[in-house]
């Protein structure tokens, strides 16, 4: 059961290929997309590996890392008390005839995101009152935010990418814009989000996530020439930068191979600032007997890593934090800023 729940945000800061393997159409090295929409997505398993990774940098190693995500030996012994969900896309940039950019999302993705939300506890809320997802009234239409805007051609058109639309009246995009700022990674560009979001339609959006992608082609040098290798040309996609992401995260009390009965009882002695000796010395002699790594556990209790409250704490140096995701750190790319936002920050 999973005790503590938060949301991870993520800002493209360079170009990001995070690979699906090789494929047999035009593009040589795809991105990770969803199986049944063709969104672009970023799989939990590299999301969470570099995390750990960093953690292990950060924290030297000193027994945290393997409590939380897990042992890389005698993995059989407790598992990771933490879970990362893949990261869907939320918001996605295209070129905008003005304001050089805009971000792009759809009714199903809105719609989806707040269904996601609820199971960590945030509420599509502003004012208390819920806020309602604008829906374009057709695949020429397209609701921005009818005062801040700066994508309008005129107030009554916009052009994304190759699509002309029309701007929806009577819908506004604002108070959603606003709700969605709180949980993002802060710059300068994510703070303009009021000014050049637009919401189209589902299909638009599929179409412009499927197809305004980046291409490079690629080559590899010989090194004894100096030229290129015969037969190392190859095609790369990437999510451009400026894409918005964002996973779930939900943490478990760590099971540190206690019984649980004894696990709630340590529990309740720390949550009495109770030290470990005397919360062992509250255990009857069987209980002591049975306790696996006794080493383990008492560095978890004395280093405040031992609930999941804590370990919450502990997850929250990921906040600001730039990560590189997809194994291009010699060409650039890759980076992603993070946001750690939790429930009692709304």
């Amino acid at each position: 059961m999973f005790e503590e729940k938060a949301i991870l945000s993520f800002y493209a800061e360079t170009p990001i290929h995070m690979g699906a393997g090789q494929a047999v159409s035009y593009v040589d090295l795809p991105v990770q997309r969803e199986r049944i929409t063709g969104f672009p997505t970023l799989w939990s398993s590299g999301i969470k590996g570099v995390i750990r990774e960093l953690a292990e940098r950060l924290w030297n190693n000193n027994g945290k890392v393997e409590v939380i995500f897990g042992p890389r030996e005698e993995s059989q012994e407790y598992a990771s008390c933490i879970s990362i969900t893949d990261a869907k896309i939320l918001l996605y940039p295209v070129r905008s005839v003005r304001g050089v950019f805009a971000w792009i999302t759809c009714p199903f993705v809105l719609r989806r995101c707040k269904d996601d939300l609820k199971s960590v506890g945030i509420k599509f809320v502003k004012n208390n009152e819920e806020i309602q997802v604008p829906e374009p009234s057709g695949d020429d239409k397209v609701v921005v935010t009818s005062s801040q805007s700066v994508l309008g051609i005129d107030s009554d058109t916009v052009g994304l990418e190759e699509f002309i639309l029309n701007v929806d009246a009577n819908k506004d995009a604002k108070d959603l814009a606003e709700f969605i700022i709180q949980f993002l990674p802060q710059n300068e560009l994510s703070n303009s989000l009021p000014q050049r979001i637009a919401i189209v339609s589902d299909d638009v959006f599929k179409d412009l996530v499927n197809y305004a992608v980046e291409v490079r082609t690629r080559i590899k040098i010989d090194q004894t020439t100096g030229t290129v290798q015969e037969g190392a040309l190859f095609t790369e996609e990437l999510i451009p930068s400026e894409s918005i992401f964002y996973s779930l995260l939900f943490i478990a009390n760590p099971y540190l191979g206690i019984q649980n009965d004894i696990y709630k009882k340590l529990i309740e002695a720390k949550q009495n600032s109770k030290s470990f000796e005397q919360g062992i010395n509250s255990l009857s002699e069987d209980e002591k007997k049975v306790i696996g790594k006794i080493n383990l556990v008492e560095k978890a209790y004395k280093r405040n890593y031992f609930t999941a409250e804590e370990i919450k704490d502990c997850l929250k140096f990921i906040d600001g934090n730039l990560l590189q995701l997809g194994g291009d750190e010699t060409t650039g790319k890759g980076f992603m800023r993070v946001r750690f936002y939790e429930k009692s920050q709304t």
